[in-house]
């Protein structure tokens, strides 16, 4: 079959420059990201009621409100380590899984949600104030500020919200959350695996918990 060649004609005396297309910063990337996040976290509570909201697990079997407890620590902590990178505060690194569950199993939903969601927007707010070099500078562990943001506000968060959904009888939703990746942005070189959805290698938790009874 032949081929057709298609021209698109402008007037005449059209002098306008040539459309160009500018891609997000690493900065607006992730910080869409985060509201990504804050979308998907929001869309499961909304499905959970009362009773499940409130729901206390065990150390072996998280309650949704355990597993939020503890996607808000390491928010936290990783908001705290953005803001290192102008204050030179290097923040403590959270403690074990089971001492966190054990710390924060008796607080509120209320307060739970309330703290996630304000280390999500301390993360956001924090990476307005580090620079484009800080962000992409390697640790001794070959990470950077950006991976490590990616895996502690969306990559884990989602690993969490996906078992969430399977463990409530919604393999749909868990498939669909986990499918829905972010478009990729920028060209950072140290992220070859940031879009990956799997569970981070190094922050976090080392393995999804068993479901909440």
């Amino acid at each position: 079959m032949a081929s057709r060649l298609y021209v698109l004609e402008r007037p005449a005396l059209d002098t306008s420059t040539p459309e160009t297309t500018t891609l997000p910063t690493k900065h607006s990337a992730l910080l869409e990201i985060i509201d990504l996040a804050r979308e998907r976290e929001r869309a499961l509570v909304d499905s959970l009621d009362a009773a499940a909201r409130t729901a206390v697990g065990t150390v072996e079997r998280w309650a949704p409100k355990d597993h939020f407890a503890h996607l808000g620590v390491w928010a936290a902590y990783q908001a705290r380590r953005l803001e290192a990178a102008t204050t030179g505060d290097t923040p403590t690194q959270p403690a074990d899984n089971d001492t966190v569950f054990l710390e924060r199993r008796d607080e509120p939903w209320e307060t739970i949600w309330a703290e996630l969601m304000r280390a999500l927007d301390d993360n956001a707010a924090a990476l307005t104030q580090v620079s484009d070099e800080k962000l992409t500078a390697l640790n001794p562990n070959g990470r950077s500020l950006f991976t490590l943001t990616l895996n502690n506000t969306y990559l884990h968060p989602i690993t969490h919200v996906a078992q969430i959904y399977e463990e409530r009888g919604d393999g749909a939703s868990a498939e669909q959350v986990q499918l829905a990746e972010p478009g990729r942005h920028g060209d950072e070189g140290d992220a070859r695996g940031e879009f990956d959805q799997r569970v981070p290698d190094a922050d976090g938790c080392a393995a999804v918990r068993a479901p909440a009874a």
